[in-house]
């Protein structure tokens, strides 16, 4: 459920963890890196694979919404619009957008209409902050498996500070035959 996750939690980028946006309860659920090095040891790394895919297929999804928003002949019209004016006003704006531009493009999308209960711009926030989401959770998928291998690691012994057989079993007077079979 991939689409509900990005739509109902919010990414924190620096401090990377996932916050439930909206709930119903009086607690707020949360996801770190931590929880998911949890997930990985519990259910193996083969849920890494599957996840992936998942938001592969997701991110596909919502990039052809972006595109085609992005190619809506209205859209399109003001972007080049705006992209003309930039590229000939660019001296005299100091390669700055001016901020009154931007207001105006804002005002022309909200008059443009409604879809799915919200204007144009507010579904193509939600579009992008979905796809920032989705993009997040990789992260910390990255993040958490790299989290539980190091605490794996632990577990390795270090090969380099192995005690040498052939002492041990002098200093313990094994039988000659079991020191002198090991070589």
């Amino acid at each position: 459920n991939i689409h509900v996750f990005t739509a109902r939690y919010h990414y924190n980028l620096n401090a990377q963890f996932f916050v439930e946006s909206d709930t119903e309860t009086r607690h707020l659920n949360s996801i770190s890196i931590q929880h998911i090095a949890n997930s990985i040891r519990t259910h193996g790394i083969g849920i890494m694979n599957t996840t992936i895919n998942f938001i592969y297929q997701f991110l596909v999804q919502k990039f052809m919404t972006f595109s085609q928003f992005l190619y809506d002949d209205n859209i399109k019209s003001r972007l080049l619009k705006d992209v003309r004016y930039f590229k000939t006003h660019r001296t005299e704006l100091e390669s700055k957008y001016p901020y009154k531009r931007a207001e105006a493009f804002i005002k022309s999308i909200k008059r443009m209409g409604m879809t799915h209960g919200m204007d144009f711009l507010g579904a193509f926030r939600k579009l992008v902050t979905e796809i920032g989401n989705a993009l997040g959770y990789v992260r910390m998928i990255r993040s958490g498996s790299l989290r539980y291998c190091s605490n794996a690691t632990a577990f390795i012994p270090d090969l380099s500070a192995q005690p040498n057989f052939e002492e041990h079993a002098k200093e313990s007077e094994l039988p000659p035959a079991t020191v002198r079979n090991f070589d």
